[in-house]
């Protein structure tokens, strides 16, 4: 009897003790690498719409997905959607994954830098990057996207290219005016 008792203890203090180092990788990850940038479920819904409209779509890609959580809510929108998501960050691809197992879905996380992904078969892109990505970015989707392929941008756009709509989720006056805007571009 004590030594059920006491593997029963060690168990709950070792699940207890990896959750805690879990939520400690996690959180020095975010310190130190820096926060992801969320997409709010306004910009969601917004974007849910977009992906809607174009019912064709066969492979969606979150560039910079970060945690996953948008992936996720694709994939359970959209579940015939093949979804790739992408960050550079070794710990956020580890917990999307994980989150990916949980909630039983099916979507590709890959662990590379953005700009190293061929991105020929995507028919929709989606990214919510920092303005200095966008530069190179917008010329790496010109040169290797499909002829009607779409790219929506949370917030950032591209300096030369120019959207086809622009959808406004954030309606507040704020220091960024584009502040949750999605810009919608189409590769011709």
């Amino acid at each position: 009897m004590n030594a059920v008792i006491f593997a029963l203890i060690f168990l709950i203090t070792t699940g207890l003790f990896s959750f805690f180092l879990l939520w400690l990788v996690f959180m020095i990850d975010s310190i130190v690498r820096g926060h992801d940038l969320p997409t709010s479920p306004r910009a969601t819904k917004a974007l849910f719409k977009i992906i809607s409209e174009h019912k064709t779509a066969k492979n969606f890609y979150d560039l910079g997905c970060a945690h996953g959580t948008l992936a996720l809510r694709i994939k359970r929108k959209f579940p015939t959607l093949c979804v790739y998501a992408i960050d550079n960050n070794s710990v956020r691809i580890f917990f999307a994954k994980i989150r990916t197992f949980l909630f039983r879905q099916n979507i590709k996380f890959l662990r590379k830098d953005i700009f190293d992904v061929n991105l020929s078969n995507a028919d929709i892109v989606y990214t919510y990057l920092w303005y200095d990505t966008m530069p190179p970015l917008e010329k790496k989707l010109q040169r290797e996207l499909k002829q009607g392929a779409i790219v929506i941008t949370n917030t950032s756009n591209f300096p030369t290219w120019k959207p086809i709509q622009k959808i406004v989720t954030y309606h507040k006056v704020s220091k960024m005016p584009d502040f949750e805007t999605l810009f919608v571009y189409q590769k011709t």
